[in-house]
């Protein structure tokens, strides 16, 4: 009976045996796949991580030529300008002197056109001096003694020739920095904004505000007049098909002024911001990187 006994836990000791080692076994080999699947992911981790390393250094070597065309484009546009000025003043400008001359000889020797002659003589005045401010806004040689130079006298013809209040808020540190394409970019868009603000804002006061970061500058326009107008509804649209040209163009050039700012700061690697209420004015914001445009 005792042998009989120990031959019957012996099998069973030699039965669980063997089950623990088909357990064991089974283990094992799910665990060699799943070691497997995880090296098959880490794999493909590393790939997918190698490729979008690549991505974004393909990224940022586009962003670098973006910003260098960019900038390359910006100086053909400042040599043109610059083109265009001199020539202006040069030949349309002395032609006008000289018109001016004669006109006012003509007056001298025939009393009886005086009359014409002075309102001749007047507007040819009125557009030697327009022609002057083409001049000067085709190439800023305020930006020559600096963008504090250029801001100041801009707001200062802005504000005598328009009659409306500007106030400019700046640390005099904020110019302490010379980055040429910076500045011109900075005077650019607060030229065209004033020009904007003069057309279609109806403003009595306009604020200026420029500071500086340690990686970028911003600007920031703010004027107090009717703001921009709400894009119109599909049955405004329909309604605007019977409206005048003039009222249609007036509807959406700030619109216009403003898409070509932003394109322009967009190039330079730039963020032009607008806020605007109808009735509550509006305020413009372009952030620029430092040395983004050299």
């Amino acid at each position: 009976m005792q042998t009989a006994a120990l031959l019957h836990d012996i099998d069973l000791f030699l039965t669980g045996m063997c089950l623990l080692a088909g357990l064991t076994a089974v283990l094992y080999w799910r665990q060699r796949r799943q070691h497997a699947a995880l090296h098959r992911m880490q794999a493909r981790l590393g790939r997918e991580r190698s490729t979008r390393e690549q991505a974004e250094q393909a990224l940022a070597d586009t962003r670098r030529q973006v910003c260098h065309l960019s900038a390359s484009q910006q100086s053909l546009r400042d040599a043109e300008r610059r083109r265009i000025a001199r020539d202006l003043h040069d030949d349309l400008g002395q032609h006008l002197l000289t018109l001016g001359l004669e006109v006012r000889a003509l007056g001298a020797s025939q009393p009886s056109l005086v009359e014409i002659v002075d309102r001749i003589d007047a507007h040819v005045q009125h557009t030697l001096r327009a022609m002057r401010c083409v001049v000067r806004d085709l190439q800023p040689e305020a930006l020559e003694d600096g963008l504090q130079v250029a801001v100041n006298g801009q707001l200062v013809q802005f504000s005598r020739l328009n009659g409306i209040a500007c106030q400019l808020e700046a640390r005099p540190e904020v110019f302490d920095g010379r980055d040429a394409g910076v500045d011109k970019m900075v005077y650019r868009i607060l030229q065209e904004s004033l020009s904007n603000i003069a057309r279609h804002a109806q403003a009595t006061e306009v604020s200026v505000a420029i500071a500086r970061a340690a990686d970028r500058l911003d600007l920031t326009v703010r004027d107090n007049g009717v703001g921009l107008p709400v894009p119109p509804q599909p049955s405004q649209q329909a309604q605007q098909h019977g409206a005048t040209p003039a009222h249609r163009a007036a509807h959406g050039a700030g619109r216009m002024g403003l898409r070509g700012m932003a394109e322009r700061v967009a190039e330079a690697g730039g963020r032009l911001d607008v806020a605007s209420t109808p009735g509550q004015g509006t305020a413009l914001t372009l952030s620029i990187p430092l040395h983004s445009l050299q």
